[in-house]
């Protein structure tokens, strides 16, 4: 069957909650991230992440070619920094796998 673009998303957040970064970087094709070692970057980066709690993962739209999902999280950081984020996630499918190529923070 297809695979949700959904899944996609839940599996980048859980990863990072996990502090897989590199098992997050996987579900994405982002140029906006760069390479992985920008990804991880422990100031600019995803690598302050301590730990995610997810709130909410809706899909908003799906063409089969291209997908949005929004998400709902807290972020925690290495601080113990927590902020509420809602995100749009744009994916795109590449034969037959959902991955991330863009991220906004609303």
């Amino acid at each position: 069957g297809k695979i949700d673009p959904k899944s996609t998303v839940s599996r980048f957040l859980n990863n990072l909650a996990a502090q897989n970064l590199r098992g997050a970087y996987e579900t994405a094709d982002n140029p906006a991230w760069g390479s992985f070692d920008k990804f991880s970057n422990p100031t600019t980066g995803f690598g302050a992440v301590k730990n995610v709690a997810v709130k909410n993962v809706t899909t908003n739209s799906n063409s089969g070619a291209a997908a949005s999902v929004s998400a709902t999280y807290d972020i925690t950081d290495k601080d113990g920094k927590t902020t509420s984020l809602m995100v749009t996630f744009g994916l795109k499918n590449v034969n037959g796998d959902w991955k991330i190529n863009s991220y906004k923070i609303n």
